[in-house]
C-alpha cells in the first residue's frame, strides 16, 4: 500500500489549536476597535452557532436537504469500495501518488505540527490541512488589521468561528460513529464501531475517525464564508469547488476517506459557514444582546481559568 498520510495529531484537532492561536491577536486588536468582534465573545458565538443550527435542523425547509444527505450517503456506502478502486486506478493513470510524500518542518516532541507536501498528491491532500485554513483566516485578519479593512477582519474572524464550530461537530460525530478509514478497513466498506473505547480510539485514530470528513467540512465552511462575503468575485466559487474536488479525490486515492464520508461533511460545512457569515452581518447591538451562556474569569487556589455559566 505504501506510506499513508501520517496523522500523529489529528489535523481536525489542529483546527481548534490554530483557531485558538488566531484568536489571541484578534482579542488584543478588537479591544480597541468597537466595530470589530471581540475574541472574548467567541464562546458565546460558538454557543449561538449550535443553538441556531439545532433550530434549523428540525424545520420543514431543512427536510429535503437532510433527505438528500441521508440518501446520497446510503448509496455511496453501498459502493464505497468501488469509489476507492476507481480513484486509485485514475491516480496511477495520472501519476498521482497515494503515498505520504511530505516532510516534517515543525515538530514538538513526538507530535508533527507541520508537514509540507513534496509531490502533487500530497499537495492535493494539503488543501484540507489545518494550516491551509488557518493561513487563509490569518490572511484576512492581517489584511483587516493593517489596512483598517473591517470587512476583511470580520471575514477572518468568521472563519475562526466557523473552524471551531465545524470541528466540534465533526469530531463529536467521529467519536460517536467510529468508522474505519479505507486504509484500516476490515470489511469491504469499513466497519462501524459506535461509541468506541476512547483510549483505543486515540491509540489508532485512523481506525475510527473516517465519518464524516473534517477536511472537507472545514473546506466547505471556508468557501461558504468567503464566497458569501465577496459575491462580486465570481471566480471564488468555481475555484473553491475545483480545489475541494481535488481534495476529495485525493482523500480516496490515499485511503483516508470513503466517498460516503462527504455528503454530511458538506452539509455541516455549509451550515456552520452560513451561520458564521450571518452572525458577521449583524449590528454590534444585535451581537451584544444578552445570551443564556456566559464565560467568566475564574480565580481559585488551583489557578486561573474560565468558568462557564448557563442560565436555565
Amino acid at each position: 500500500m505504501g506510506n499513508k498520510p501520517i496523522q500523529p495529531m489529528s489535523c481536525h484537532v489542529r483546527y481548534l489549536v490554530f483557531s485558538v492561536f488566531l484568536m489571541v491577536p484578534c482579542g488584543l486588536i478588537a479591544a480597541d476597535v468597537n466595530s470589530q468582534p471581540s475574541v472574548f465573545e467567541m464562546p458565546k458565538y460558538i454557543y449561538d452557532d449550535y443553538k441556531t443550527a439545532s433550530e434549523r435542523l428540525f424545520t420543514e425547509e431543512a427536510k429535503p436537504y437532510w433527505w438528500a444527505v441521508g440518501l446520497s450517503t446510503a448509496v455511496m456506502i453501498a459502493t464505497d469500495d468501488k469509489w476507492i478502486e476507481e480513484s486509485q486506478r485514475l491516480g496511477k493513470k495520472w501519476g498521482i501518488s497515494s503515498d505520504d510524500n511530505t516532510t516534517t518542518v515543525a515538530k514538538y516532541k513526538d507530535i508533527n505540527l507541520l508537514r509540507l507536501p513534496k509531490d502533487t498528491g500530497s499537495l492535493m491532500y494539503f488543501i484540507g490541512d489545518g494550516w491551509t485554513h488557518a493561513a487563509i483566516a490569518a490572511g484576512f485578519l492581517a489584511t483587516g488589521t493593517w489596512s483598517d479593512d473591517d470587512k476583511a477582519y470580520n471575514v477572518g474572524f468568521q472563519l475562526v468561528e466557523g473552524m471551531i464550530s465545524t470541528t466540534i461537530a465533526t469530531q463529536t460525530l467521529k467519536h460517536i460513529t467510529g468508522r474505519e478509514s479505507p486504509s484500516e478497513a476490515t470489511t469491504r466498506t469499513g466497519a462501524w464501531d459506535f461509541f468506541p473505547n476512547q483510549k483505543t480510539y486515540f491509540d489508532n485514530v485512523a481506525k475510527y475517525d473516517a465519518f464524516p470528513s473534517g477536511h472537507l467540512a472545514v473546506g466547505v465552511m471556508t468557501l461558504t464564508v468567503v464566497s458569501k462575503s465577496y459575491p462580486e468575485k465570481a471566480w471564488i466559487m468555481p475555484t473553491g469547488v475545483t480545489l475541494l474536488s481535488l481534495l476529495s479525490f485525493q482523500m480516496m486515492n490515499n485511503e483516508v476517506h470513503w466517498a460516503s464520508d462527504y455528503p454530511l461533511a458538506i452539509a455541516l460545512g455549509y451550515t456552520f459557514g452560513s451561520i458564521a457569515f450571518e452572525r458577521g452581518q449583524m449590528s454590534p447591538h444585535e451581537i451584544d444582546e444578552p445570551s443564556d451562556a456566559t464565560w467568566l474569569p475564574l480565580i481559585s487556589a488551583d489557578g486561573i481559568g474560565l468558568a462557564f455559566n448557563y442560565a436555565f
